[in-house]
């Protein structure tokens, strides 16, 4: 970190922290808006993608989804980094050290180059799968040579970003000064501040290898497809088959090639002009009104947004993927519905076994039998002939136990309302289901 100069040497040093109003009120509120919406699109795509990774039946190339799940890791990062950006916006000055400076230029500008990256290897691998031979449609649609070409292309990215590790630094800045008092307040600013030189050949070597060969590439591989689907359509034609597949196919590749063009274009056109503006008028911005500022923030903005189109339009506008993740689901939904309804039977079981030892434990069958028997031979309600032993309580409950009670009989004790003398005393019946059906009752 610079230091603010020799001839600040035995002044108060404070920093300086700007109130956020103006301008910079609404460029942090836009970042800020931005920042979040990268987190839920990038979330919702690894949430669509990463299990259709690890399932087998997929029908989407193994390659493409690792791609799509490496643009996702790529934003994310860059989104991480964002929030440092975010602070310094909203505080007015950077608050963390040189090393969070370096890393957060180092993901920005990875992003900026892995992202045209990996979109140009989707297209080459759309192109193989569909237009090459089988042993090259297999070989593109592989996990095992989409890894390498991942781990390759980021050595590269990293080799070429050599200065972002050399010249990125926290530079300190004069806010005010009053030399009467000898205090000085400063803002802390995180830039990439390489010589003349080595920044106007990196800006070129940039502009070319992450702007102009990748759109260059995604053109030519993606509308490589719709010229051959429509090639092989003519001869299914003329040997009287049905092209209708080929030219709704044919529709789709040319509609996510538009989109994806667009976006493209759109994105990152504004932001090398900018750039190439910012570097040969070096001067531009000190000497331009607030409106200019924000408009160069806005445009700084548009490489993010692109970022966190990409996985999105990979994702929704590709059928098969959204097609397996709901095949996916509904099968985790169904494997989640049958171990639900196993844990609940193994609790209900086990809950009626416990009811079952606890009425064994309070009312043993033998006892019950004994007492009950001896207890209605001396009432006379039952047979003297009736042993002792004999079980009165059905298999069951403590319910049965009561209803079994309730169906002995007290006929010998006389009636309130009747006038006719006592009856004999009689065998206790229980009532059974075939019972009701042939109109029959029990004798009390």
């Amino acid at each position: 970190m610079e230091d603010l100069g020799e001839e600040y040497i035995g002044y108060v040093q404070n920093e300086y922290s700007m109130p956020l109003r103006g301008h910079r009120r609404y460029i942090a509120y836009v970042y800020i808006f931005c920042n979040s919406i990268g987190f839920l699109v990038n979330g919702y795509v690894l949430y669509v993608v990463g299990p259709l990774l690890f399932v087998q039946t997929v029908k989407v190339p193994k390659s493409i989804l690792f791609y799509i799940l490496t643009l996702c890791v790529s934003d994310l990062m860059t989104m991480i980094g964002m929030l440092l950006l975010v602070t310094e916006i909203v505080l007015g000055t950077w608050k963390f050290s040189a090393f969070a400076c370096t890393s957060y230029l180092l993901f920005d500008s990875m992003n900026k180059f892995m992202a045209p990256i990996i979109v140009v290897l989707i297209s080459r691998t759309c192109y193989a799968t569909i237009c090459l031979d089988k042993k090259k449609q297999e070989r593109a649609a592989s996990l095992k040579y989409a890894i390498p070409y991942v781990i390759a292309s980021i050595s590269v990215v990293l080799m070429l970003l050599w200065p972002v590790f050399a010249y990125s630094e926290v530079s300190i800045v004069p806010a005010t000064v009053n030399h009467t008092i000898k205090e000085v307040t400063y803002l802390k600013k995180c830039g990439f501040l390489p010589p003349p030189s080595i920044e106007i050949g990196f800006s070129l070597v940039a502009c070319m290898l992450s702007y102009a060969i990748p759109l260059f590439g995604i053109i030519f591989w993606y509308m490589s497809v719709p010229l051959f689907l429509r090639k092989r359509a003519e001869n299914t034609l003329t040997k009287g088959g049905n092209g209708g597949t080929a030219d709704v196919a044919v529709r789709k590749v040319i509609t996510t090639v538009l989109v994806l063009t667009v976006v493209y274009v759109l994105c990152w056109t504004p932001y090398w002009i900018s750039l190439f503006l910012h570097r040969i008028f070096p001067n531009l911005l000190a000497f331009s009104n607030k409106n200019i500022v924000f408009i160069f923030y806005m445009i700084h903005m548009l490489p993010y947004i692109s970022c966190c189109a990409y996985p999105l339009i990979f994702t929704v506008m590709n059928r098969a993927i959204q097609k397996a993740h709901a095949e996916v689901m509904n099968s985790q939904r169904r494997r989640f519905k049958s171990i639900t309804e196993d844990v609940t039977r193994h609790i209900r079981d086990a809950l009626s076994f416990r009811l079952l030892n606890r009425d064994n434990n309070l009312f043993p069958r033998s006892s019950i039998s004994v007492a009950t028997c001896t207890t209605a031979q001396r009432m006379g309600i039952i047979s003297p002939n009736i042993s002792p032993r004999v079980n009165l309580r059905p298999q069951g409950s403590s319910l049965n136990l009561l209803a079994s009670a309730n169906s002995v009989s007290f006929s010998d004790q006389p009636s309130v309302n009747s006038k006719s003398p006592p009856s004999t005393p009689s065998s206790p019946m229980i009532r059974s289901g075939s019972d009701d059906d042939m109109n029959s009752e029990t004798v009390l």
